[in-house]
This record gives C-alpha cells, structure tokens and sequence, in this order.
C-alpha cells in the first residue's frame, strides 16, 4: 500500500466514526450509557436508555472512543445533586424512615465491603431514593455518592436498582443478589423498566424518578398533546395493569426539562405471519421473508416512538447478507427506519415519508461509512457528491445502490437516469429537531 492509499485509507476510518452532532446533554447521556453497558450487572431486568446520535473521538486511547470528553451544560451535576438529596418516594419509602435508614445502612457496608460489582470506587455517601411494592416486587432505588468523580464520565455518582419479593426486608433488599442494574452516573430523570416474560407479566414495572419539586406528566399516544400530572407527583409508576401507550415527561420551575416515550412493561408480541405478508406489499428489491421478519421484530422495541403499522420498504443484499428495511410513522413526526442486515439491526429517523416512491432515500446502515440508497423506477446510477466532486458511485440493482460514503451527512446524493441526468437527490438524515418547549437538562 502506497503513502498515499495509507492517507487516504486513515481519513476514511476516521470519517466514519464522526456523526452530526447532537445537544452536548445528548452527547454526554449516550457516552454513559456505552459505559454502563460495559459495567452494568443485570439480574432479569435492564435500564432504559434514551436513543441519541453520538460523536466518536477518534485517536484516543483503548477503549470507547466516545468517551474522551465531558461536555455537559454546567447545570447537569446541579440537576443529579438535586435529585440524589430528594427524599425517599413511594408508598414504603415515604412512611417508613426506619426501613429507609436500614436500607441506607446496609447497602453502604456491603458497597465497602466490595459485594456489589461496578460499584468498588470508594462512596462518600449512600441515598435511598425510592421504595415501594409495585406489582409482584419491592423495588427500591439507590444512588451511591463518589467520593472521587468519574476520571472517564466525571459523573459524580453510581446507582442501583433493588427487586426482590413484595414486603421484603432492608436486608434481604441490600442482598447482591437482588440488583437489577447498577450502572454509572446519576441523571436527572431516572427510569427503570423490567420488561415482562410470558408467566411473569406480575412482575413486570416501570419507574420514573424526577427531583423532588419538579412534576412528570403523562400523555397518551397517538397525538401525544393531553399532558397531565402524575398524582404521585416527581415520579410516575407503571405495571401490567395500568401501562399504557403514552410519553412522560418532567416539569421542573415551570420548565420541561424532558419529554420521552414510556418504557414498555408488557413487552411485544413477534410479527404474525398476516402482519408479515401486509408489510411486504409494495417493497422494493427482492424481499427475504425471515430477513424482514426479523427486522419487523426489531422495529417493535421502538415501542410509544411509532404511531401506525411498520412495512418493507426494501428487501436485498448487502455487504453479502440478506438485508431489509423497514419504516413506520413516528410519534411527534418523521418516520423511523430500521436496517436489518443479517443478525445486526441499525436504525434513524428521517423526516420525509420513506415509502413516497420518488424519494431518494440515503440510509446508513452497520455504523460504519457504507450507505444505501433506494431510488425511484427509472434511475440507473447514484452518486455520493460534496462541494461538486463525486465522491463515489455505483449501479442500481433492485432499485438500491450502496456506496462507500465517509462523512455521509455532509453528502448529497444523486440519481441519475439512463440518459446521466439527475432525477433526484437525497441527503442522510440526522436526529429529528429538539422539541420546542423542552430545555435540556
């Protein structure tokens, strides 16, 4: 390999990791969460995590490459302070004081003692912030103070999430074996759910915990404009019986501060053979039916983010692996996407209908610089174009093109007819715009 090819060869790798970036909260909320995944304990149960599109920091050391940086609005530690000093919530937390102490207690002698794994940095402080019977469990939430911030998140804390059998005790709370999650960092609006299993719907619980003085409010789907306060005020509670489709969101000082889709409790439902054959109607390309159920399957986790039924958009090959797409209108606006390439499941938002069939619709997929394009009838060629150069091309087969595109959203793409003149063009798309009324953390 030649200087030259080496150059060129280092500014793709590089390319390929950048992505448009998002408010600096957001940033900061998807390097914690790919730092929890490494360090989460799960016994059954999994913490939410809101979707966000990250930059990479390429050149750093081994490790999460976007992880380097802090860059977090100054306020965010003010907001995780005021949530770790609020007092405890739930039925069990607020009237007992004394389980609340023995809880408080315990979990901190056995944190020192080393019994709980991904917490072992030395904690100057332990605060119970929530207790309570939901469903078939006691649930109870913890936040563990760092003596030293966080050298890779500076994130000043660590916290768990406790289940164990209704009416169990601090101790049997405080026992290793009932973490549900214990991860790094403490945000604002904590939410925890542990999705259902068939026979274990009972016990199936979602919880939202906001800072004491502020208010969640709910608001079913599909509109998603009726909001109303929670009766229980800085923090809301759903189980099998009384979850529905619906978004929350937290008030704080007469300010929204976040708006989310709800965890589910229930979990999905696979895709039906009826719903299968429904979604393929109209697809473009040559559609592998177990390639796109498996897609459909994974559109489903997008729960309370979509308002209608997802279909096929397109059905092929890529990078040698049966591959499909797959869209369905999103809550809020836009459409979501889901690219299934063999076992790997990649997905964004767009903000025109995908399925309007003289789209040119640029769709990256596997995280790295390949791009798909689907195209309208009649298009012979696609180029990847920026300030006039063409940056790479490729032949239309089953309506899609893919090309080798570093720096994507900085891209436009063109399709040409068989004459070479440009019929279309499209660009990637990027995160959905913030909400107007909402002010980050």
């Amino acid at each position: 390999m030649t200087v030259d090819e080496r150059v060129r060869a280092a500014l793709q790798e590089v390319a390929t990791d950048v992505r448009s970036a998002p408010d600096p909260y957001g940033r900061l909320r998807i390097r914690r969460t790919r730092v929890r995944r490494r360090r989460i304990a799960v016994a059954g149960a999994a913490l939410a995590v809101v979707a966000a599109v990250t930059v990479a920091v390429p050149q750093l050391p081994e490790g999460d490459p976007t992880i380097g940086r802090t860059e977090q609005p100054q306020d965010i530690h003010g907001w995780a302070e005021r949530l770790r000093l609020s007092p405890a919530r739930g039925a069990v937390g607020a009237s007992d004081p004394r389980f609340v102490a023995d809880l408080t207690r315990l979990v901190g002698e056995r944190q020192r003692a080393g019994a709980y794994q991904g917490v072992t940095d030395a904690v100057s402080e332990v605060n119970v912030l929530y207790v309570d019977d939901v469903g078939a469990a006691r649930v109870a939430f913890v936040a563990f103070h760092l003596a030293v911030p966080d050298p890779v998140t500076a994130w000043e804390n660590a916290n768990a999430w406790l289940v164990a059998r209704p009416g169990a005790s601090a101790a049997e709370l405080a026992d290793p074996a009932a973490t549900a999650g214990i991860g790094d960092g403490l945000e604002p609006f904590e939410v925890r759910f542990q999705p259902s299993s068939p026979g274990a719907e009972a016990s199936a619980v979602a919880v939202g915990l906001a800072p004491a003085g502020c208010v969640v409010e709910s608001a079913p789907l599909p509109a998603v404009d009726t909001w109303t306060a929670e009766p229980t005020g800085s923090y809301v509670v759903r189980d099998a019986a009384t979850e529905r489709a619906e978004w929350w969101r937290v008030v704080c000082d007469g300010v929204v501060k976040e708006e989310r889709p709800a965890p589910t409790v229930r979990g999905t439902e696979p895709v039906t053979d009826a719903e299968l054959e429904a979604a393929v109607v109209g697809a473009r390309g040559q559609v592998d039916r177990e390639q796109a159920r498996e897609t459909l399957d994974a559109m489903r986790t997008n729960a309370n983010q979509t308002t209608g039924p997802a279909r096929v958009l397109w059905g092929g090959v890529l990078d040698g692996a049966k591959a499909a797409v797959v869209t369905t209108p999103g809550a809020g606006g836009g459409w979501h996407l889901r690219v299934g390439v063999g076992d790997e499941v990649t997905g964004t938002w767009v903000a025109q209908d995908p399925a309007d069939p003289d789209i040119v619709l640029p769709v990256q997929f596997g995280g790295g610089a390949d791009v798909l394009v689907l195209v309208p009838d009649g298009v012979r060629t696609v180029r990847a174009v920026r300030d006039g150069t063409v940056i790479d091309s490729a032949d239309v087969r089953g309506r899609a093109a893919t090309l080798l595109a570093p720096d994507a959203p900085r891209l436009t793409f063109e399709a040409l007819d068989t004459a070479g003149a440009v019929v279309g063009t499209g660009k990637v798309s990027v995160d959905p715009p913030p909400h107007p009324d909402v002010v980050p953390w």
